[in-house]
């Protein structure tokens, strides 16, 4: 081999060496899996002292928009499983029930199948994104005066650790989220002076009333410019239809917690199932993004080479040269190759998490109860079952007191003769 001969072999066969040193590095990097740090826990503030219980909010959880695309396209693309997300939007608000109850700063923490303004504090909001990787909630907590604590979009991702726990009660994966919360309502709770909690108490209770009974309470609170409750008057003490209000509060109060009983009973069904789920869709989610960013990487890195090779052979003269710039070509085939066989991965491991979607089905199956001698099912039915229960309290309003619970025609000012109300 002459001197020539060798500084072009050198010339020509140097880009192809680096380029097969840097699939194999690119291989390499593919086969190792990364170790992320441990998420750092957050705890939700628990109570030192005890505080009175005129003081004690009592809270309402609504149960979230599963928020679930009508476009099935959409909702593959973006990992959607509309029966997951379903049994999500009732598992959730649980877990933030239980988070709040455990820290003693509330007195009743009930989840609700929709907005209930006579309430003392309303959580409700919407799931944005949920995958057994990352958790994001859309949040807003008012209270029964009308005013907003605030309104906020919660992100976090999952701790790994609780998907190795194999214990029968492991941490929830996005447990720092519902303490986040649990701590932004404590702490915009504690912006409020004392007198503001028991003024909060006083219109939930009147709000109730007035929704119950309107002719009878329809002047006890007045609405400012922003919509904000104030009250107006107070009951005589010796006033009995508050007592009979209270009355028919507290049988309000036995159904909501019946519901939450079921409620209860449904995510214990669902807790093993459903962290099942969340691990193996971390799972499925992790290795379908490597394989991803593989085949994106092997498919450039191959026509890289592909057009070194084809540029090379175009400007060697020698057998040397054109043989290694050949070489160049069918390693970029190659990996070009190696690329779309990723990419296909990529796809299984896509159709692996529809898969999973589909067999946790079975686990959201509705429940039906007997409430009062009505049958209630905790589905989508729920908010018109809450709604009928209500319809019965007002009715049970009017065969105690025998007063109405709408306002008269000729009072509202409609100039109608009679009362509007049933009797």
């Amino acid at each position: 081999m002459t001197n020539a001969t060798a500084r072009e072999h050198r010339r020509m066969t140097a880009p192809s060496m680096r380029m097969a040193l840097a699939t194999l590095a690119l291989f390499g990097l593919s086969a190792c899996v990364v170790e992320t740090r441990p998420v750092q826990r957050v705890n939700a503030v628990q109570a030192t002292t005890e505080i009175a219980s005129e003081q004690l909010l009592d809270v309402g959880v609504q149960l979230l928009d599963p928020n679930v695309p009508e476009d099935e396209k959409v909702q593959e693309e973006a990992s959607i499983f509309p029966d997951v997300r379903k049994a999500e939007s009732r598992y959730m608000p649980m877990r933030l029930r239980s988070t709040l109850e455990g820290t003693g700063h509330w007195g009743q923490v009930r989840v609700v199948p929709m907005e209930e303004n006579s309430l003392d504090v309303m959580v409700s909001g919407k799931i944005l994104e949920s995958n057994g990787m990352t958790l994001k909630l859309e949040l807003a907590v008012r209270d029964a005066s009308g005013r907003t604590w605030f309104t906020k979009v919660y992100q976090a991702p999952a701790d790994t650790r609780s998907y190795r726990d194999t214990s029968g009660r492991p941490r929830d994966p996005f447990q720092n989220l519902y303490s986040e919360v649990a701590n932004d309502m404590l702490a915009a709770r504690q912006k409020l002076a004392a007198n503001d909690l028991e003024s909060i108490r006083r219109i939930s209770d009147l709000r109730f009333a007035s929704d119950l009974a309107p002719y009878a309470f329809k002047d006890y609170l007045k609405q400012d410019k922003k919509g904000v409750y104030q009250v107006q008057r107070l009951p005589a003490e010796d006033d009995p239809l508050p007592a009979r209000i209270q009355l028919i509060r507290e049988r309000d109060y036995a159904f909501v917690d019946t519901l939450n009983e079921h409620y209860a009973l449904f995510s214990d069904n669902v807790a093993e199932p459903y962290q099942n789920w969340r691990r193996y869709s971390y799972d499925e989610i992790e290795q379908e993004t490597a394989a991803r960013r593989s085949a994106m990487n092997r498919k450039l890195l191959g026509a890289a080479a592909i057009i070194a090779g084809v540029v090379a052979g175009a400007n060697s003269e020698t057998y040397v040269g054109s043989a290694a710039a050949t070489a160049g070509i069918i390693g970029g085939v190659y990996a070009v190759k190696s690329g779309f066989d990723k990419a296909a991965e990529a796809k299984m491991h896509s159709d692996s998490l529809k898969q999973l979607g589909q067999s946790f089905q079975a686990e959201v199956q509705p429940m039906v109860v007997e409430v009062e001698g009505r049958t209630l099912q905790l589905t989508g039915t729920a908010e018109e079952q809450f709604h009928e229960w209500r319809r019965l309290l007002k009715e049970l309003y009017e065969n105690e007191t025998g007063m109405p619970v709408a306002v008269p025609d000729a009072v509202a000012g409609q100039g109608s003769e009679g009362s509007a109300a049933r009797r």
